[in-house]
């Protein structure tokens, strides 16, 4: 099998497990919360096969935005009609309101993964690979990286690098980042390397640095807060039998999704959602050698019902 390149943007994690789970429905109106390079917002318009429906989509990230308006702009058909959101997932609730206040939702897929485009081409910093700045937002608004790096305390930056990233040299780590601020800021991402280098035992260098690239990520852009208010959000806008699939990368992620359908589904009034996988899927052997970024996907899904 042929590995992947790493400038594919448009490869979707477990695409077919996905759709599966969402059970597309002629007429129905898709949501995809994290379009990215815009692989599963395609295999969900296949799955129509040309009946009527809608497909909005929605990316905090104006490159992605660009990158699928191009993608899409030849489309063999006009539908199920297909809308692009340059927004955070978190407005879906908001945005439906708004604009589809009738609007029951058929199903929502969040993949919560950075896609390999951001990974190895944009220029905000979300690859340890390449030089750039310490930067990690999804929208060019807000704290960044290199903020986080130079104003936390030594005690936050270990809760930060255990809770989002199970790092087990977490405290050394922070300690290590608050000697090196005093003598210059963290700008760009070779000073971050520098002090693994001088902290990290060479053989685990790349997996520590990957491990603080992913905590640095979900801090700047708040996706643990995000993820569980939104989903709580967007549970009512669902048709019965409307579906909510979401595909995780990090425990901290994996554990907010389990708990909110465990919750919702042994509500002590009235269950409101049926847990449809009970344990998470992971990707198949021959994924994995084909996508090794799937690695660490977990996917969980659950139907209204109530």
């Amino acid at each position: 099998m042929t590995r992947l390149a790493p400038d594919e943007y448009h490869v979707p994690v477990m695409l077919t497990e996905c759709l599966d789970l969402l059970n597309i429905q002629p007429g129905g109106l898709y949501i995809d919360a994290t379009l990215g390079g815009g692989g599963h917002t395609a295999g969900i318009l296949n799955r129509f096969d040309g009946a009527t429906g809608e497909v909005i989509s929605f990316d905090a990230d104006e490159m992605a935005i660009e990158h699928c308006q191009r993608r899409f702009a030849n489309r063999a058909h006009d539908q199920p009609v297909l809308n692009f959101v340059h927004a955070n997932f978190e407005t879906i609730s908001e945005y439906l309101s708004e604009n589809r206040p009738e609007a029951l939702i058929g199903g929502i897929l969040f993949d919560l993964g950075v896609s390999s485009f951001q990974f190895d081409h944009h220029d905000r910093g979300f690859s340890f690979r390449m030089e750039g700045p310490l930067d990690m937002r999804f929208s060019p608004e807000g704290t960044t990286a290199a903020d986080l790096l130079n104003s936390l305390s030594a005690e936050e930056l270990m809760h930060m690098f255990r809770t989002y990233a199970d790092e087990p040299s977490a405290k050394q780590l922070a300690n290590g980042i608050v000697k090196q601020r005093v003598f210059a800021p963290f700008k760009v991402i070779s000073d971050l390397k520098h002090l693994v280098v001088q902290t990290i035992p060479p053989q685990h260098q790349a997996k520590t640095m990957a491990r603080l690239f992913q905590a640095l990520r979900i801090a700047v852009n708040d996706e643990l807060g995000r993820l569980s208010m939104t989903i709580s959000a967007c549970l009512p806008k669902l048709a019965i039998g409307g579906r909510i699939v979401v595909m995780s990368y990090h425990s901290g992620e994996d554990r907010i999704v389990k708990d909110l359908f465990r919750d919702h589904a042994s509500a002590e009034s009235e269950p409101r959602v049926k847990l449809l996988t009970k344990k998470p899927v992971s990707a198949s052997k021959d994924e994995l050698e084909l996508n090794p970024r799937s690695r660490s996907a977990r996917l969980r899904a659950a139907e209204r019902i109530a």
